[in-house]
């Protein structure tokens, strides 16, 4: 945490607790939140400084838990996008006095860290991990408040494929976890779609060298090609369509959507379209009063996605208050009971944790940046 959001938020617990300071009544309770995300990048930092939002939210209702007026705090931890550490820090955030995690950030980071919160049965919120492998082993702990990427990919090959006709597909993908599961479900998808998979391809996940993949879609004649892999490679890849002159089109994934994507480029005539597991959240209700909220409060601009974080930790903070508990087994049920009207959609969960109704927005790019070409409601 930043020296200045160390000091605010010292300053608000102090306050909170000084106010009560010369009276005979009993001093609130210090309710700590954990917080777990590679904080060195600004998606997360963003998501850092969210829930350090909602948490002051929060706390200026003098929420009552079990009778007694309780302050929230949140406690962050930098797991640098690393499994290994994720573990280690699962492990630290179990053996506090935290009432929850959210966390983490990427899909590798949150699958390893779940079997140790469902070890403690500590509640972990992911904001933006949407593997269905997360909610797949049935850990009673694990919440995904984003739809999974098996869903979101079966509803893209269902539209380009089956509805668009595009039916020869390349399958490319960085060589990671996330990577490869989502270049398998969608191959899967796309050959129930009466797709072709015309090649299935892996490359590095620090190379920007697309040749190889790029003369392949060529030669096959791929009316599609599909890349999961970091946002910086996503780019690269699609900077090149032009120059091997493809007519096919490109479907990537969520993380791409942001001002920074394609930035600087010049006019891109290829179509480039990416899936994401919501619907538009510029059009959520609440969105635009948060984004000036946060302006506000952190001096910049809010990217969407810091949406996940906010509405986490509101939605755990609800999960304590409907427990009236601050005892993790409680919470843990009061989640799976809970119905919570969140600013990135109405949250509830399945017995496994998965969220409830998801909805997913299909992207085109154009001239101006990203525009929804497909949404996909929730059933």
């Amino acid at each position: 945490m930043s020296t200045s959001c160390r000091f605010t938020a010292f300053l608000l617990l102090l306050l909170s607790t000084l106010s009560w300071a010369g009276t005979t009544e009993t001093p609130p309770i210090v309710v700590t939140i954990g917080f777990a995300a590679p904080l060195a990048e600004v998606p997360a930092r963003q998501g850092r400084n969210a829930a350090l939002l909602a948490i002051e939210e929060i706390n200026k209702s003098n929420p009552i838990i079990g009778g007694r007026v309780v302050v929230f705090e949140l406690l962050e931890q930098d797991d640098k996008a690393d499994p290994r550490i994720s573990e280690f820090i699962a492990r630290a955030l179990v053996s506090s006095k935290v009432i929850g995690v959210i966390g983490h950030w990427n899909s590798p980071t949150t699958i390893a860290a779940a079997p140790i919160y469902h070890t403690a049965g500590l509640a972990q919120i992911s904001p933006f991990s949407w593997s269905r492998s997360f909610t797949q082993k049935s850990y009673k702990t694990a919440f995904q408040i984003i739809g999974s990427d098996d869903v979101g990919l079966a509803l893209a090959a269902d539209y380009l494929v089956g509805e668009q006709k595009l039916k020869r597909v390349l399958v490319l993908d960085d060589g990671g976890f996330l990577g490869t599961s989502m270049a398998d479900y969608f191959s899967n998808h796309a050959k129930a779609a009466d797709g072709e998979i015309i090649q299935r391809m892996s490359i590095s996940g620090n190379t920007s060298d697309f040749n190889q993949p790029l003369q392949k879609a060529r030669d096959a004649q791929a009316d599609l090609i599909f890349f999961s892999g970091r946002v910086m490679q996503s780019d690269v890849l699609a900077r090149n369509l032009q120059r091997f002159r493809l007519p096919a089109k490109l479907l990537l994934t969520g993380s791409v959507i942001s001002p920074v994507f394609l930035k600087n480029a010049t006019d891109i005539d290829s179509t480039i379209l990416a899936i994401v597991p919501s619907t538009p959240l510029d059009k959520r209700p609440g969105m635009a009063a948060l984004q000036k909220k946060y302006a506000e409060r952190f001096g910049g601009a809010m990217i969407p996605f810091a949406v996940y974080s906010y509405d986490s930790v509101h939605l755990l903070a609800a999960a304590t208050k409907k427990a009236n508990s601050l005892d993790r087994g409680k919470i843990v049920d009061a989640l799976h009971e809970i119905r919570y009207s969140g600013v990135s959609a109405n949250i509830a969960f399945d017995v496994n944790g998965a969220l409830l109704k998801p909805g997913y927005t299909l992207y085109s790019y154009e001239r101006k940046g990203w525009v929804p070409l497909r949404v996909f409601t929730g059933k």
